[in-house]
């Protein structure tokens, strides 16, 4: 590869995944650690001049933005100041910015996937966060991708898959929404995707701009959960049939930092880059065994 790649949040599982991939093809990734303490802007600068990069693979704050999903104050404070001054230094230097967002840019209440032209209208304090970073991003910064997920899963314990598994391995009744929809997306099928737009950014093509990405198919958050019980039975990590109850949307708990609809449509992104949606059942079990 051309390009001189410098991956931010390389520790988080979805940067290992990249750094996993790149590795396989040959390819060679700046990654420096997170600092104790976390990432700090004034850090920046520093390492434009350590690592020279012609792209910058933005995943600091991964965890807390896609797994957590419920930051304090003081987080949401560090994640815009760090991302408004790397936007303003890659913008400064002409670089290319790969950027995370998600469906909580959206209110949830559409029928159909989001597609990356619907009106923004966050419900909650990340995703206005999200929403004000996406803006800054494509204001200032020219050469930049933004890259809007679904859930994505992965095998950390205070996760959303995490914390499903253990709902479902309580003997408790699990009670969800079946109104709450999205795209479940393991994480090696995120890295996919970063790779690939990486690639054919490499071979000079201008396709800059906001990209969707979410697994196929579309489920509720409950039909998911009964996938996932199967599973994980089939498996023999669990030893019961759990019960697992419908409840409104509005009365399930975990759902108040979500829209209720966060499923994306990955059009453009086929269309544009070639990179066809994997179905997350196919790959349930291999991202299970990551647990072991």
């Amino acid at each position: 590869m051309r390009m001189r790649i410098m991956l931010l949040g390389a520790d988080s599982l979805l940067g290992q995944a990249v750094v996993q991939l790149a590795a396989q093809d040959g390819i060679a990734v700046a990654a420096p650690q997170t600092p104790v303490g976390g990432w700090q802007s004034s850090e920046l600068a520093a390492l434009f001049a350590a690592h020279t990069p012609d792209c910058v693979v933005n995943l600091t704050y991964y965890h807390e933005q896609f797994q957590l999903g419920s930051c304090d104050d003081a987080t949401l404070a560090a994640i815009r100041d760090f991302n408004l001054v790397l936007i303003k230094q890659c913008a400064e230097r002409h670089t290319l910015l790969l950027q995370l967002s998600s469906a909580r840019v959206f209110d949830g209440l559409k029928q159909s996937p989001y597609v990356e032209k619907d009106e923004l209208a966050p419900g909650d304090a990340l995703g206005k966060l999200q929403s004000e970073l996406e803006g800054r991003l494509q204001t200032s910064c020219e050469r930049h991708l933004l890259l809007r997920l679904s859930w994505v899963l992965d095998s950390s314990a205070d996760g959303q898959l995490g914390k499903l598994i253990g709902q479902l391995c309580s003997k408790q009744p699990v009670l969800l929404a079946e109104e709450w929809r999205g795209n479940p997306t393991p994480v090696a099928d995120a890295a996919r995707v970063i790779m690939a737009l990486l690639k054919q950014l490499d071979c000079a093509a201008p396709l800059y701009g906001v990209y969707h990405y979410g697994s196929s198919e579309v489920s509720s958050w409950i039909s998911f959960a009964k996938s996932l019980a199967q599973e994980l039975m089939a498996s023999k990590r669990l030893d019961h049939d759990p019960l697992i109850r419908s409840v409104p949307f509005d009365q399930q708990t975990d759902t108040a930092w979500e829209p209720q609809n966060a499923a994306l449509a990955s059009r453009r992104v086929l269309m544009s880059f070639g990179i066809k949606p994997r179905a997350w059942r196919s790959q349930l079990s291999e991202l299970l065994r990551q647990f072991d």
